[in-house]
């Protein structure tokens, strides 16, 4: 797959956190530093590529974004193939209570319900969705969570 024009905002939530900044013809889009290694080590280890995992030491360099680049286009060619579908986005605790309203303490203490969605796609995350008629809704955020209650 083609790559689009990246450049890195070392700084962007402070000293060492920052960022990469993906340009596209309409704009721009970010991905934080920890994010690439997080997914990248969950894309590694699901597709048995340690090869490319990212090393701490590329943390917010060009080859530690490569390397991420790499294994999700590997996912990529892997679903045109087979139909395969990652897991390294989904939320652990709330696999196999897709449909299911839940209710969740959040990591920061924080409570809250939603019905548990998907999202489509060959990478798909599981999304907070707040009524039945709702077509779909944001990523679920504050996970790992303290606790998780089917209602």
């Amino acid at each position: 797959m083609k790559m689009n024009k990246v450049t890195i905002n070392p700084d962007y939530f402070g000293p060492g956190n920052g960022l990469y900044v993906i340009h596209f013809e309409e704009g721009c889009s970010t991905l934080g530093f920890d994010r690439v290694m997080e997914l990248g080590n969950l894309l590694a280890a699901e597709l048995d590529r340690w090869d490319l995992t990212p090393l701490p030491a590329e943390r917010g360099t060009m080859k530690a974004y490569r390397k991420y680049r790499q294994l999700t286009d590997l996912v990529h060619q892997k679903h045109r193939q087979t139909g395969y579908r990652s897991r390294a986005e989904l939320t652990p605790q709330l696999i196999g209570l897709e449909g299911k309203r839940v209710e969740v303490v959040d990591r920061y203490g924080e409570k809250r319900r939603f019905w548990v969605g998907r999202s489509t796609g060959w990478i798909p995350c599981h999304l907070e969705v707040s009524t039945r008629r709702s077509d779909g809704g944001p990523a679920v955020m504050g996970a790992p969570f303290q606790s998780v209650r089917v209602v």
